[in-house]
């Protein structure tokens, strides 16, 4: 059985991911009604995105050097492939 990562969400994380879905909706709606998309959408839609990653720890997969892949889709934290930084010790 899968493991669940996150079985309930506060009443903000709702709120959140409902400014998500209305930025996701009204841009896609003027997309495909004007067949135009403006910055400030993009913008909006960007800031959205990385709450979205914030508020879930998405990660990014690690590739075969050990560095983060972030050019890729991100992983869910607990995915054998999520990159974490690690604060090197320094001696002195």
């Amino acid at each position: 059985m899968p493991k669940k990562i996150k079985t309930e969400l506060t009443r903000d994380e709702v709120l959140k991911l409902l400014e998500i879905y209305t930025c996701m909706d009204s841009m896609i709606d003027d997309t495909v009604e004007m067949m135009d998309v403006r910055m400030s959408q993009l913008s909006d839609l960007r800031d959205k995105a990385h709450t979205l990653k914030r508020m879930f720890d998405f990660r990014p997969a690690i590739n075969e050097d050990g560095n983060p892949n972030h050019w890729k889709p991100c992983v869910l934290p607990d995915d054998p492939e999520a990159w974490f930084y690690e604060k090197e010790e320094t001696n002195g």
